[in-house]
């Protein structure tokens, strides 16, 4: 089923327009929500010019896009159909029809190239707020970090990985609508909606930003985990060394060893063991190494 906006303010709900051809001029918007309509499904190949994987010139008329999109859940196509003075659009996304809803009501300049428009600005504005949040998640587990040493590296991943995707789509976005210059360069909102990908594109940035400080912080707690743990090492090695030389000394298999039939041999060995080893601990604790 679908929603048809007319030019002349009003709309009609729960119907449906099986091909272009009788798709009336006073129409201005045609929102579906049925991917399996007859207009989705046209395949590229059989157009006469493929300009590229997602925009497809048919005729003069008619120019189709495929333009993906990251919502909260998942990613998906927005497939459009600019045709002559009606953009037709397979959307699930309410809020998405609401805003378009709003902008027939509110824009008195509105058209089809302007609604496409006004589409791509959605799309951004809904990215600067998923960024938004994100870069307060990534405050909380960077303040997390400094106060408690820890960080959860892979939800700081997971972030990255949707702030990527968020970049990419928004470049994206700037090319199809750059592509499309000769087509919409004349509608007012053809420079506000470049505006808002730079936005959108700057926020990008400072959440990059955000995410390479915890991960600097990351690295800096594991090296020093890492640090303290070869300090220790050391340490116990170097305690242990005494003893290590004394055994192996005595382990020696000579006839003439000292305090070898001593009564107190072994007494003694241990004590000079000790003794180096409290030696050692002093200089260090002297030194402040430890």
């Amino acid at each position: 089923m679908a929603y048809i906006f007319y030019k002349d303010g009003h709309s009609v709900g729960n119907t449906s327009i099986d091909n272009l051809k009788d798709m009336n001029s006073d129409i201005i918007l045609y929102i579906s929500q049925d991917k399996n309509e007859s207009f989705f499904k046209t395949p590229h190949k059989n157009t006469s010019i493929t300009v590229t994987r997602d925009i497809v010139h048919k005729d003069k008329n008619t120019i189709l896009l495929s333009i993906p999109y990251l919502n909260t859940h998942s990613k998906y196509i927005i497939e459009a159909i600019l045709y002559k003075d009606t953009l037709i659009v397979n959307l699930k996304d309410k809020s998405c029809i609401e805003f378009l809803k709003e902008k027939l009501t509110t824009d008195t300049t509105v058209n089809s190239k302007s609604l496409l428009l006004h589409l791509f600005e959605y799309l951004s504005f809904t990215y600067m707020d998923k960024l938004m949040r994100l870069n307060e998640t990534i405050e909380d587990l960077f303040e997390n970090a400094i106060s408690d040493k820890v960080i959860e590296m892979e939800q700081i991943l997971k972030k990255k990985k949707i702030v990527s995707l968020i970049k990419r789509y928004t470049t994206y976005y700037k090319s199809m609508v750059n592509y499309l210059e000769d087509e919409l360069s004349d509608q007012i909102m053809y420079n506000k909606v470049f505006f808002s990908f730079d936005h959108a594109l700057q926020i990008v940035e400072n959440v990059e930003s955000s995410i390479y400080s915890c991960i600097d912080i990351y690295n800096s707690i594991s090296g020093n985990k890492m640090n303290k743990t070869m300090e220790l090492l050391t340490f116990i090695t170097i305690f242990t060394l005494p003893l290590t030389i004394i055994t192996g000394v005595f382990g020696m298999n000579f006839e003439n060893m000292p305090l070898l039939s001593n009564k107190f041999g072994l007494a003694l060995a241990f004590l000079i063991a000790i003794a180096i080893a409290l030696i050692e601990y002093l200089f260090f604790k002297k030194k402040k190494y430890l």
